[in-house]
């Protein structure tokens, strides 16, 4: 049965405004509900917000054990959060998993299950043919029950997430070069935009200035211009991304006269879908020249809070630790343990040598000193270079400290 949505928000608002994003965008929550074989219907129960403990809330539940459903409201929220976050959030999600994707749709709602849904068209909305559901205390809103999201769900997985991770490879290959993440020499002395200008142009869907990012799901059209009578080269012809970039970044650096650094990014956009909102994060935290950098302990995406915190995000890793804790907890124990290392090679240098300086007949003692140190230092070489560990250190120093 066809119905006009009335609860749902087919449209992400979104606004920019310094270093935040605000969405007004669809969701879904979860109901508790009671269901009424006689006049097919169900009666929505209160909510455990609505009591004062947890524990009366139970009681309450339990007197509805027999016939307790769940139905999935469509929903829409309001949220404020760090610029960057709905971002690195979508590149969290594992969309070959389909209970990943079940949690992706209730978490987004329409714009991350729909292809494109026009607004006050119902026609492409996957769940137009879930029949409608007759609520008691409630006429407003949209209701589906567990049996019919999971369904649509199920219907839309295959295709939908092919086109989802093809955005987050795209994603991910924008954000690992505008931040040089792969340490390539020529983007070093380069800003974030003018990163993003080089890839704009070496990259073939952005040649021209405008991406369409997978034409069919999303409907965005962007430009970023931080050049200044600046031309293109004449050996730009070549079909190469590395040596375009290589070849472009080097021209930049030899004309910092000519164009200026701050670039200028214009839009134009309807926030169908997650990923169009996802490619306007990019573009603000470009033009606000916000670094992006990789947890060393989660592995994730996260935004810096300064620039002397750059290895771990304070997102929560486990027991209630964010990464930033555990990252602090482990970068104590290291030093602890090269202290422990540094000291036991002092002590046993040290020894050695007052050996060689008690017995100078014994030119023996003096050979071994020399010939240890020297191994020593090779070794720490050698650890610097990621060659050999501290663990390893320490284990020979052990093993040698009384040869």
């Amino acid at each position: 049965m066809d119905f006009e949505p009335l609860s749902q928000l087919n449209m992400i608002i979104m606004g920019v405004q310094k270093n935040t994003e605000n969405f007004i965008r669809d969701t879904f929550s979860i109901v508790n509900a009671i269901y009424n074989s006689k006049n097919n219907s169900y009666k929505l129960l209160k909510a455990e917000k609505e009591f004062e403990s947890k524990k009366e809330y139970e009681k309450y539940i339990s007197k509805y054990s027999n016939n307790l459903c769940t139905l999935y409201k469509s929903d829409y929220i309001e949220e404020e959060s760090k610029l960057g976050t709905l971002l690195l959030d979508f590149l969290k999600y594992d969309f070959n998993n389909f209970d990943s994707f079940c949690k992706f749709v209730y978490k987004y709602g329409l714009p991350a299950i729909s292809f494109n849904i026009e607004l006050n068209n119902n026609s492409n909305n996957p769940f137009k043919d879930c029949p409608k559901l007759s609520i008691e205390n409630d006429k407003n809103n949209i209701f589906y029950t567990e049996k019919d999201f999971l369904k649509v769900c199920k219907d839309n997985f295959k295709k939908r997430s092919k086109i989802l991770i093809d955005y987050q490879t795209r994603f991910d290959a924008i954000i690992k070069f505008i931040n040089n993440l792969f340490n390539l020499a020529y983007l070093n002395d380069l800003s974030i935009g003018e990163r993003f200008y080089i890839y704009q142009m070496c990259d073939a869907p952005y040649y021209l200035g405008i991406s369409t990012l997978l034409l069919s799901s999303a409907t965005i059209s962007y430009g970023i211009t931080p050049m200044k009578d600046f031309g293109i080269p004449k050996e730009f012809k070549l079909e190469d991304f590395e040596k375009k970039a290589m070849l472009l970044a080097k021209d930049i650096k030899s004309h910092p006269k000519e164009y200026n650094k701050k670039p200028s990014i214009y839009l134009k956009f309807n926030c169908t879908t997650i990923e169009t909102a996802c490619l306007i994060s990019i573009l603000h935290l470009v033009q606000s020249n916000t670094p992006i950098a990789i947890c060393k302990n989660c592995g994730n995406y996260f935004i810096p809070s300064s620039k002397k915190n750059t290895l771990y995000c304070d997102n929560i890793f486990e027991h209630g630790k964010t990464c930033q804790e555990i990252g602090a907890m482990i970068t104590y124990n290291e030093k602890l343990k090269k202290d422990e290392i540094n000291s036991l090679y002092r002590k046993t240098l040290s020894a050695k040598k007052m050996l060689a300086n008690r017995n100078p007949d014994i030119p023996m003692y003096l050979e071994k000193y020399e010939q240890w140190k020297k191994e020593a230092n090779e070794f720490k070489k050698d650890i610097k270079q990621g060659k050999k560990t501290e663990e390893e250190f320490k284990n020979w120093i052990e093993e040698t400290r009384k040869k």
